[in-house]
């Protein structure tokens, strides 16, 4: 029977399940996987990554319609780590499809993709700034730093000079702080510091891992993800390290967290029985 992509949702108490199905026409691997969602400021609309289609492309789903999943990436390489920009406008995203990692553009329907960076050493994991710039981490340097760039201009600011990764950084929507993971201390802990690289503070020191942090729309939380063993789990923090909660606490591996525009839920990828879903929990 001809099905379009639809969007299955199940509820279960303060948990929404997204079970994604796809049309029979289109070639999946055996296990589709779907991660690192990113939720739109201005709209419910999810930005996220998927190998349905054999590769790792974006797609957008809207959450209030259900009316199906649109592709916007298609290249025959990875195309990685969606994020809007704060007008809902654009998504910032990394690929390799010229070869090495770069950072690229495009309008948020999937058209007029262009490249932004251009350098041989690897250029990845973008996020915004409130004002409109692109926050990512660059190797250009010999060593791991943070970079600030204009997209309208191209002019490109380093901010850290030091030998110590900062991956997944984010900036405050509030204020001029930056988030981010490192393993400066032999740990991967997150740090938060000034735009302009001082006043650095560590605000995770316990068993496991701690990455991939994300700003509540407010900048008064931080949701992230901390890995112990084979697990891991969404967890949410002030935005000075302090009221450590546990969102999810369970056998499976949570990552990838993005906050609603309201900031009363959470999207995350969770690895479930061989695959990724993407699953949308309520916010205590």
């Amino acid at each position: 029977m001809p099905m379009r992509e639809t969007v299955r949702t199940l509820f279960s108490c303060s948990l929404l399940l997204l079970f994604v199905f796809s049309s029979p026409a289109v070639s999946e691997p055996q296990s589709t996987d779907d991660w690192d969602p990113s939720w739109s400021p201005v709209k419910d609309q999810i930005a996220f990554v998927s190998n349905r289609t054999g590769n790792s492309e974006i797609f957008v789903i809207s959450l209030s319609n259900h009316q199906g999943i649109t592709q916007l990436t298609k290249a025959t390489s990875s195309n990685l780590a969606p994020r809007w920009s704060p007008d809902g406008s654009q998504i910032v995203f990394y690929s390799s499809r010229d070869g090495n990692f770069e950072i690229y553009l495009m309008s948020a329907d999937g058209s007029n993709q262009r490249r932004l960076t251009d350098d041989p050493a690897i250029d990845w994991d973008p996020s915004w700034t409130p004002d409109g710039r692109i926050l990512f981490e660059s190797f250009r340097s010999g060593t791991p730093d943070l970079y600030l760039m204009d997209p309208r201009t191209g002019e490109t600011t380093r901010l850290t000079h030091d030998i110590w990764r900062e991956a997944f950084p984010v900036w405050s929507p509030k204020d001029n702080r930056i988030v981010f993971a490192s393993n400066r201390d032999g740990n991967w802990e997150i740090y938060s510091m000034r735009s302009n690289g001082i006043d650095l503070r560590q605000l995770t020191d316990g068993v496991g891992l701690s990455w991939r942090p994300a700003w509540s729309p407010d900048g008064k939380r931080l949701a992230l993800e901390s890995l112990r063993g084979d697990e891991s789990d969404i967890a949410i923090i002030s935005s000075e390290g302090k009221n450590w909660q546990w969102l999810t606490n369970d056998v499976y591996r949570d990552s990838y967290p993005s906050w609603s525009l309201d900031g009363k839920k959470l999207i995350y990828a969770s690895q479930r029985e061989g695959r990724w879903v993407l699953i949308v929990k309520n916010v205590p």
